[in-house]
């Protein structure tokens, strides 16, 4: 079919081959793997906000601490906020969106080496310790696609007057 992708000889046969390589490279550079770890983490937020109300006696461990009382329930809508604006925020590619995932996977990683520290080794706390130190370096590696596609306007001169000697 004319206008398509594929590579077409004289006889008119195709190859799928090249439409192939097309759409990774198209994909790649809409950010579609990001818009869809985006769209993980607004599921993933709705699932913490299901399990703080179904099991409201679940004891949340931040940096070695167990937190309980009236506050753990507040402490507790950390993960859903942060979850649902990581979301947004990959769906959408936010610029802001970049450092919020990095910055909450660096709490991540912080909060669940102390609790190794304090409440022992655990395998479920150790992968996703490694997990998450792997998505952190795919979405360094794809920081490209946060970036503002409008650059601040350059300055032309100096905010202060200078002083003539």
């Amino acid at each position: 079919m004319p206008g398509c992708d594929d590579a077409m000889d004289a006889e008119g046969q195709t190859f799928p081959g090249k439409e192939i390589g097309t759409m990774i490279q198209q994909t790649s550079q809409r950010g579609i793997d990001i818009k869809l770890f985006g769209a993980l983490f607004v599921l993933v937020g709705l699932l913490d906000v299901l399990i703080i109300e179904w099991f409201p006696a679940y004891v949340l461990k931040l940096f070695g601490v167990t937190i309980t009382g009236p506050m753990a329930y507040v402490v507790k809508l950390h993960s859903p906020a942060a979850h649902f604006l990581i979301g947004y925020g990959f769906v959408f590619l936010r610029p802001w969106a970049w450092g919020l995932a990095m910055a909450y996977g660096g709490f991540g990683l912080t909060s669940e080496l102390m609790n190794q520290w304090q409440f022992g080794f655990h395998q479920l706390r150790t992968g996703f310790m490694a997990t998450t130190a792997l998505f952190l370096c795919y979405v360094a590696w794809r920081r490209v696609l946060f970036a503002d596609p409008v650059p601040p306007t350059p300055r032309l001169a100096s905010s202060s007057p200078e002083v003539p000697s």
